[in-house]
């Protein structure tokens, strides 16, 4: 192919990328096919076909036609370092790594690979290596946006707050069009606390930005809505009407419901979820995780336990709050962390990159082996020295410190052995006001939540988790606090919780809304509330909708068997009520 005919077809493509920004999917799809049907295998013009598959939201299709690019032109760094970034889009971790260490290695101060390996570091997370080669994609290209809002993320994750919105609004300065980097400051003043100033943000992007549906989402999660916000609620049900790239709609769609939900609209707002975990779906195995289950109990029995705590570290500084996703686990951390010696520290991901160390995917069952091989005294040692550096930043000397990703629940084996005197806090709530919850939520990284069913499942894997540890592990090791309980007296179970963390009562503890600490979390609007008892028995405003949820939970469902055949949903005779199947 000719340059000129090169410069024809690239110039169709750049035709389609304006189609596709006024919102004229198809009209732009149509020019891609055809250009795409006549590449043959010009580097260039691939290259601008698989930027234009990114903007229609098809990141596979965009790495085949980068992939087409790198075997054109095997040593060019910037070819490379392209399909790596793609790579992490695509979650293809090993790939994206590979490529981007090639392009390292043939061209070491390029801007564009140090930004790449710095979202690689930043995706594992690995937030000091990410921060490393992010900086010095700043350094080398001062006035690249995209490396300053990765920057500006990277800081936020090392409580650098400061630094962080700086970088966050030199990257709005920088590329004030990029909604991204405006989403990225308006995240960071959340969760310092001003959540105006946040909500204006990304109230101003709704305007700017009609069909970016990460937008609405956006603002769906730091706001509450109302009947008065009606005509916002009808520019975003337009907005489906138009031609946007599957994530966009769903994120849009997120958005809707939370509104509706809101307001009160309920079979609106669970038509909207559903339409968003039916595009959202990946159509996860729940079987996996039982084998993880399974896997980790045969590694960690009672006897194993104790044998290898003596070894463990002696600090009791973690608290770890675990449960299921959506069961106030935000809300104890936030107690805690108001509290003068204590501290929160986020969901960290330390903990299971230390488990699935052991158990990896490719198969759980190699951990059984290898704890009883590798997890000596001195592997210990160090692996909680590790876990205690990640846990401490910025709070040293903290007495507690809170860490609250609920997933750690499977890993309490482990964590027990390693810290003996750590504190562990379970939370419960409603099965399926817990479950619900979950399907509500726009995760980014819970691949199991997009379907009713396969919730139910992943629910009924992690009670069979929680009987297991509280079999097994000696008395008093975990605290059972009731979300439905705690918020109805918060004084009692607060005094609890702190009795339990070892921390004298301060009633200032119930006040967590007005402190100025940091919140990172998908409910940071709620955080900044009082304590409030309206996610109590929410899921009744939904039943008509959960027969298939219901089915897969009927164990626990006992006690709401009247209620739910009221409306329609006929459960299975099984056992007894929720919290005394767990208990007893």
């Amino acid at each position: 192919m000719s340059d000129s005919d090169a410069g024809k077809l690239i110039a169709r493509i750049q035709q389609a990328t304006q189609l596709l920004k006024n919102g004229r999917r198809a009209d732009a799809l149509i020019i891609y096919h055809d250009i795409s049907e006549r590449a043959g295998d010009n580097a260039g013009v691939h290259l601008q076909l698989g930027t234009l598959c990114e903007g229609f939201g098809d990141i596979d299709q965009a790495i085949t036609h980068y992939e087409i690019v790198v075997e054109e032109a095997p040593d060019n760094a910037r070819y490379l370092a392209t399909l790596g970034i793609a790579y992490l889009n695509a979650n293809e971790l090993d790939k994206a790594q590979d490529t981007l260490e090639k392009a390292a290695a043939i061209a070491p101060d390029r801007a564009d690979v140090h930004h790449g390996l710095g979202v690689f570091y930043l995706q594992q997370p690995d937030y000091d290596q990410a921060v490393t080669h992010l900086e010095q994609a700043c350094m080398l290209r001062p006035r690249e946006a995209a490396s300053h809002n990765n920057l500006a993320m990277t800081l936020a994750n090392l409580n650098r707050y400061d630094e962080a919105l700086a970088h966050a609004e030199k990257a709005v300065k920088l590329n004030s069009s990029n909604p991204f980097a405006h989403i990225t400051k308006s995240e960071i003043l959340a969760q310092l606390g001003d959540m105006e100033g946040a909500a204006k943000i990304a109230e101003q992007l709704v305007r700017k930005h009609p069909l970016f549906g990460g937008a609405y989402d956006h603002l769906a999660r730091i706001r509450k809505f109302t009947e008065k916000d009606a005509a916002l609620i009808k520019k975003a049900e337009k907005a489906m009407d138009s031609g946007m790239a599957p994530k966009e709609r769903w994120n849009l769609l997120f958005a809707l419901g939370k509104m509706h939900d809101d307001c009160g609209h309920y079979d609106k707002a669970f038509s909207c979820y559903k339409q968003a975990n039916t595009l959202r779906n990946e159509d996860y195995d729940a079987r996996w995780d039982v084998k993880l289950r399974k896997a980790i109990e045969k590694a960690f029995t009672a006897g194993t336990i104790a044998a290898l705590a003596q070894h463990g570290h002696s600090s009791s500084q973690p608290v770890f709050v675990v449960g299921m996703p959506r069961t106030g686990t935000t809300l104890i951390e936030r107690i805690i962390g108001s509290h003068p010696r204590g501290a929160g520290a986020g969901e960290l991901s330390a903990m299971p990159a230390i488990g699935y160390d052991f158990f990896p995917a490719a198969d759980p069952r190699q951990g059984i082996r290898r704890v009883q091989s590798e997890l000596t005294s001195d592997t210990i040692e160090s692996l909680a020295e590790n876990y205690l550096a990640v846990l401490r930043r910025g709070n040293e000397d903290t007495a507690r410190i809170v860490d609250k990703l609920p997933a750690n629940a499977q890993f309490l084996g482990i964590i027990k052995v390693l810290f003996p005197n750590a504190t562990v806090i379970h939370t419960m709530r409603h099965p399926l006001d817990t479950c619900l919850s979950c399907y509500f939520q726009n995760f980014s990284n819970l691949h199991w939540a997009n379907d009713l069913k396969t919730i139910g499942r992943m629910y009924a894997n992690y009670r069979d988790t929680m009987k297991y540890w509280h079999d097994v592990l000696p008395e008093g090791s975990i605290l059972d606090v009731h979300y439905e309980d705690l918020v109805e007296d918060p004084e009692s179970h607060a005094r609890r919780i702190l009795e339990t963390c070892g921390l004298d009562w301060d009633p200032s503890v119930l006040d967590f809304h007005r402190k100025e600490s940091v919140v990172r979390t998908a409910s940071v609007a709620q955080t900044r509330q009082p304590i409030y008892k309206t996610s109590k028995a929410r899921w009744t405003n939904y039943a008509s909708h959960l027969e298939p949820l219901a089915t897969e939970i009927a164990p626990y469902l006992q006690e709401d068997r009247g209620w739910l055949q009221e409306h329609g949903i006929e459960l299975p005779p099984s056992g007894s009520g929720w919290l005394k199947r767990l208990l007893n």
